[in-house]
């Protein structure tokens, strides 16, 4: 009975953690499958900022590639623009500047209308 009751509360609470709450805009975010954080903010209808954030770890590819699927997760179509405002690293940055603090990769995604 008793080992029931424990399976029972575990699976509430793995249900309740796993739910899909709505965050406030530009609130910073986890995603657990790339293992990246962001923010996401909705400015005007069809258009929106988001900010992937660097940590020491995240390769700037995983960042860029995170920044193309969010964006389609925004939009929900293909023919989305993104406009890069900061983040993207020359090839040769880290070997120039191995200590160097990279900026998180920032764009600005417009929806197709």
């Amino acid at each position: 009975m008793i080992k029931k009751i424990t399976c029972l509360l575990l699976a509430t609470l793995i249900s309740a953690c796993a739910s899909n709450t709505p965050t406030k805009n530009g609130a910073s975010q986890w995603d657990f499958d790339h293992r990246v954080q962001f923010k996401q903010t909705a400015l005007e209808d069809g258009k929106h900022h988001l900010q992937v954030i660097a940590k020491q770890d995240t390769e700037f590819s995983k960042l860029a590639t995170f920044l193309m699927r969010q964006s389609l997760r925004i939009c929900q179509s293909y023919g989305f623009k993104i406009e890069v405002l900061a983040g993207v690293e020359r090839f040769d940055d880290k070997l120039s500047f191995p200590n160097m603090i990279m900026p998180s990769l920032s764009a600005n995604i417009e929806c197709p209308q």
